[in-house]
């Protein structure tokens, strides 16, 4: 039986992600029985994006020295130990540190994943494969509160340690049937410095790397408080929110896995990042006047369905921008993304205090405003 690169791929996206849905519905409960109190979740959920920001990079730069395959391997058993030690932690400092460990080794898999993909498509086909890895990490974060919530009927710990068996069996599959990307004369010998990197874009790769930062920040920040909104205006609880957000993850890996692709070969990169983010200003602006279920779910999609557009077309973007050093690049792509992570949450809550409205009205606009300098720029 053959495994080809795009399926390992595609399983340690998916993997991945997975890992990241499961916290959402366990972590309160579990860590409040090891004595976390509220601000001790948020620091928790706030340390795994803060140690992707700071380490993607690293990872990203180090596959293209070293080979891609022997990155995605040491992110692939970091995940699994790590997941492990998160079930078994019997204290929070044991919580954190399994925590603050797991994001800085799982942050290997994403930005080498991207650049291997890179390595093994051409221009033409790039997109499409962007879309696939997106359609990985949209269907784990649809599977991942599933399982989170099924599991953790028998032990809160138990979610934690499916999800390490998993990412195992993924490691043992990618070992034996993963071949390398990068080749030897490819490989880069040039010190990476992220900083100095992302200070060194200009033009209209700078400011691609911008409406990364805008897509993280703002899905981010509107997902924190997308809860508390459909809870005032519809009376929404944990129930009716795992079922929109189900919804909501299937119609991103629809748009990601068969969508996207086709759009960029016969509109490029730049058209559908204009037609995301009218979707996503709009979408986002819509929710404020949802007024039952049907209406709520109509104008989420639109927003979801530009933010499924957005993430694969920037990254194909990225990509063909670069030559020798793809890994590092994805890697500093991904630590702009999750910059996003860590701002947008506690700024969408900054908001939502001051004005229920100022989140959506927020995100909306700051994708009109770079949809309009998008126009200006080309």
């Amino acid at each position: 039986m053959k495994f080809g690169p795009t399926a390992i791929l595609f399983a340690t996206l998916f993997l991945v992600m997975v890992g990241f849905g499961i916290i959402i519905p366990i972590l309160p409960f579990y860590s409040i029985q090891l004595g976390a109190n509220p601000f001790h979740i948020g620091l928790l959920m706030a340390s795994y994006s803060l140690m992707q920001f700071i380490f993607s990079p690293i990872w990203g730069s180090l596959s293209d020295k070293y080979g891609r395959k022997p990155i995605i391997l040491l992110g692939l058993a970091g995940f699994s130990i790590t997941f492990l030690l998160f079930g078994l932690a019997n204290s929070l400092p044991l919580l954190f540190a399994s925590r603050v460990l797991g994001g800085i080794l799982s942050s290997a898999c994403l930005p080498t994943a991207m650049a291997y993909m890179a390595d093994t498509t051409d221009e033409n086909e790039r997109g499409a494969g962007m879309g696939m890895l997106g359609a990985a990490m949209g269907l784990g974060m649809v599977v991942g509160p599933s399982i989170g919530g099924l599991f953790s009927v028998w032990h809160l710990g138990m979610p934690f340690f499916f999800s390490s068996g998993l990412a195992a069996v993924n490691l043992a599959f990618a070992a034996i049937f993963l071949k390398e990307s990068k080749k030897q004369h490819d490989r880069s010998e040039i010190k990476y410095d992220r900083f100095k990197h992302l200070l060194s874009l200009r033009g209209f790769m700078a400011f691609t790397f911008f409406l990364v930062f805008l897509l993280s920040y703002s899905l981010s920040g509107a997902e924190s408080t997308f809860p508390l909104l459909a809870n005032i205006k519809l009376g929404y609880g944990a129930y009716d929110m795992g079922i929109v957000f189900t919804f909501m993850g299937l119609t991103g890996v629809i748009v990601q896995g068969l969508l996207v692709g086709k759009m960029i070969r016969k509109l490029g990169e730049e058209n559908v990042i204009k037609i995301g983010l009218l979707l996503s200003a709009v979408g986002y602006s819509l929710i404020l006047f949802a007024f039952n279920h049907w209406t709520l779910v109509l104008f989420i999609s639109g927003a979801v369905v530009g933010q499924g557009l957005l993430r694969p077309s920037l990254a194909s973007l990225i990509s063909k921008d670069t030559e020798l050093e793809e890994g590092a690049t994805m890697g500093a792509m991904q630590s702009v993304d999750s910059l996003g992570r860590i701002l947008g949450p506690v700024a969408g809550g900054f908001l939502f205090q001051m004005s229920m409205s100022l989140p959506f009205l927020s995100s909306g606009g700051l994708n009109i405003l770079a949809l309009l300098a998008l126009l200006f720029l080309l």
